[in-house]
């Protein structure tokens, strides 16, 4: 099956999900809280869904070729990009993926570890709104982000089924300034199975050096130059919508092939 390009990147745009919700135990005799807990939203663990427009051969194969050849690919690129429909109808012909939209308030250790721990069970993603124990912040330096990640995959393992599976962390440029994203980055990468991939989205690449992991094929990156329509997709696309090759030709000119923008010049010309 070959990839489609959906028309709304829906994950894109700031604000799409509502924040998490807390609940709390209190202790009788001080009213403190004694045990808090998260409540999941489903929306943020779903596989995005949308209408599809045209197919981008060039976009799959490229993605392919990334998960044939590295433990994970980062795809960066500002707002309306299309990051978020390319990497949806990538993991549409994948049988095990599990999906993650990072929002600001994730930034803290305790919500973040909790989504990522559920994103990775079927179990949570197969039901509703889950209530889940919070993790302390100091488990990160207690325990360590490596045993963290050696428990999870472990579970992982028991429950995937056969063939490579993919985990993709949405617009993960949120929690770049987290004081623990650069250790859990790089032993996420590091503690990645072989029939694991993992394919980050966000609008601008970590602020850490990526040169090393590169280097090392560790890490596949591919920015919005690539992934922005070139001259032939953006003909099949305005073909599709009963517009010309003139306006084509004209758009792409005008919008580098940014796949916000070409909708905009299609509803305002």
């Amino acid at each position: 099956m070959m990839m489609t390009y959906s028309l709304y990147d829906n994950i894109d745009a700031d604000g799409a999900f509502d924040h998490i919700d807390h609940a709390f135990s209190r202790s009788e005799d001080t009213g403190k809280p004694a045990n808090e807990e998260f409540h999941l939203l489903r929306e943020k663990l779903r596989i995005p869904t949308a209408d599809s427009l045209i197919e981008r051969p060039r976009i799959n194969e490229l993605l392919r070729k990334s998960v044939d050849q590295f433990p994970a690919t980062l795809i960066s690129g500002r707002s309306g990009t299309g990051k978020t429909a390319i990497a949806a109808g990538f993991a549409a012909n994948i049988e095990n993926v599990s999906w993650y939209s990072v929002e600001p308030t994730d930034i803290e250790w305790s919500a973040f570890s909790s989504y990522f721990d559920a994103s990775l069970s079927k179990s949570v993603a197969a039901s509703g709104n889950i209530w889940v124990g919070a993790q302390n912040e100091k488990c990160v330096l207690e325990v360590g982000i490596a045993q963290f990640m050696e428990d999870h995959f472990s579970s992982v393992r028991a429950e995937a089924g056969t063939g490579k599976s993919l985990i993709v962390l949405d617009d993960i440029h949120h929690i770049f300034d987290a004081v623990w994203f650069d250790d859990f980055f790089t032993q996420l990468l590091y503690s990645l199975p072989n029939d694991i991939h993992v394919l980050f989205l966000c609008r601008s690449k970590p602020v850490m050096p990526l040169s090393r992991l590169r280097s090392k094929q560790m890490l596949d990156v591919i920015d919005e130059k690539v992934i922005a329509f070139d001259a032939n997709e953006t003909n099949l696309l305005f073909d599709t919508m009963g517009r010309s090759a003139a306006d084509a030709k004209r758009a792409h000119h005008l919008c580098f092939g940014r796949i916000s923008k070409l909708m905009e010049f299609v509803a305002t010309h």
